[in-house]
């Protein structure tokens, strides 16, 4: 831990760019009709407004989590802000297909640092015992934002132009300096960054994501073919380099690589819930993307308010226990909705308090236990792995769940097989990961 610990207002800050950061991805779902409608093109190519986003997002959070054991917070975050800004000024002047996902490209490059290194601050200037309240507060920033993004887009997008969505953005701006206030003062850690290591796993990431997306036809497997050249160039190259992009020993042993698990478990029955119910909603209410957004809200205000609380629970009983019981509130939910939701969309918005708390509390939890698990030396290349698996394992949820729904299978047995999922990260959390983390902290 830094010796210069910042003040309490970074949390505020932090959580002000995550709002903007985070519902930037939802607000624009919203949109996609709208964009596919006035440039005329195919509801495929609009959704890369959304897909290539994602793409450069999840590849960005371990780029600047690597970058982050070497060069200053407070440098990394200025430069990430400036350059999401400037995408957003592309977006808004955009005239076309090209320039419109030009601009979400760049907006991506840069707001892409605001999640990983937001995590890094609490694991970099905040003493153990407090972590966890601090790590739950960021959550609860996340969980609002994914809950105000839909009503928000549908307002904006409705009452002027989808294009003045890339202008909330811009509210970035001004809380940059005031965080730049905020974090301390620091200088260059020795290391360098083995580019030819991070073009491999870069590209090796994207066309994972490009196989998830494209998952079902032909295009698939080429990419999925280059994915696997990629990656083994990776770890040949990571084997061979003195200062490898990331050490594969993260990985090889250690209880990291279980936390990983665990949180690719959990992450794909969250983000895929997000997919599920709104279809759901469609389907069998018939209801509008303004209706589905108060449908999600309430879930998203309980989440956002119980944030700090699991934080805290975190910091006074350990991980592992919140760990479990987040995975018991998201069986739970899943289950109501599985066998109640056909009673009417009230009941959904009840049965997703239970399911958004959980996942709230499996963020800050996971975050602070992956924050003790990893060693000082590559505290920012940890966090950045831990932040991109959640963006993939979100991909690869999203895209089994409307794969299984467009085959035909039932809302019910999609939500029950999410259960599934967590119930595998409880058994993983319970009798794996609980012992190594225990003889970790011991050594």
């Amino acid at each position: 831990m830094d010796s210069s610990q910042p003040g309490k207002s970074i949390i505020y800050l932090l959580g002000c760019l995550l709002l903007f950061s985070v519902m930037n991805v939802s607000v624009f779902n919203i949109a996609l009709p709208d964009i596919s409608r006035d440039l005329q093109i195919s509801s495929s190519l609009a959704g890369w407004v959304s897909t290539g986003y994602a793409m450069v997002y999840a590849i960005g959070a371990l780029l600047y989590g690597k970058l982050a054991d070497i060069f200053p917070l407070k440098r990394l975050m200025t430069i990430g802000i400036i350059i999401f800004a400037f995408g957003s000024i592309i977006g808004f002047l955009s005239e076309g297909y090209i320039w419109l996902l030009a601009g979400r490209i760049v907006q991506s490059a840069g707001a892409s640092c605001i999640p990983a290194l937001a995590m890094m601050v609490p694991a970099r200037y905040f003493a153990p015992d407090k972590r966890g309240a601090v790590m739950g507060s960021i959550a609860s920033f996340i969980a609002l934002s994914a809950g105000i993004g839909p009503i928000v887009g549908g307002f904006v997008a409705g009452e002027l132009h989808w294009k003045y969505l890339f202008l909330l953005s811009l509210g970035t701006l001004v809380v940059l300096p005031f965080l730049r206030r905020s974090l301390p003062t620091e200088t260059r850690r020795s290391g360098r960054i083995d580019i030819v290591g991070a073009v491999l796993l870069a590209g090796a990431v994207a066309l994972l994501m490009l196989t998830i997306t494209s998952f079902g036809a032909m295009t698939a497997l080429l990419y999925g073919a280059f994915c696997i050249i990629l990656a083994g160039g990776f770890i040949v190259r990571t084997h061979r380099s003195k200062e490898p992009f990331i050490s594969l020993s993260l990985f090889a042993k250690g209880p990291f690589r279980y936390a990983i698990l665990a949180i690719f478990l959990s992450s794909v029955a969250g983000f895929s819930m997000m997919l599920v119910i709104p279809l759901m909603l469609k389907a069998s209410f018939g209801l509008g993307a303004d209706k589905i957004g108060l449908v999600l809200f309430p879930a998203a205000i309980a989440a956002a308010f119980m944030g700090r609380i699991g934080g805290r629970w975190t910091d006074r009983f350990g991980s592992i226990p919140i760990l479990l019981l987040a995975a018991l509130l998201m069986i739970g939910g899943f289950v109501l909705l599985a066998g109640l939701s056909w009673i009417g969309a009230w009941v959904v918005a009840i049965a997703l308090i239970l399911p958004n708390i959980g996942s709230v509390f499996i963020q800050s939890s996971m975050s602070k236990l992956v924050s003790l698990l990893l060693p000082p030396a590559q505290l920012g290349a940890g966090m950045g792995v831990f932040s991109m698996t959640n963006f993939l394992s979100g991909a690869i949820g999203g895209a089994v769940a409307t794969t299984a729904l467009d085959w035909g299978a039932a809302f019910p047995a999609v939500l029950l097989a999410m259960a599934c999922a967590l119930l595998l990260q409880m058994a993983v959390v319970q009798f794996v990961l609980r012992g190594k983390a225990a003889a970790a902290a011991a050594s």
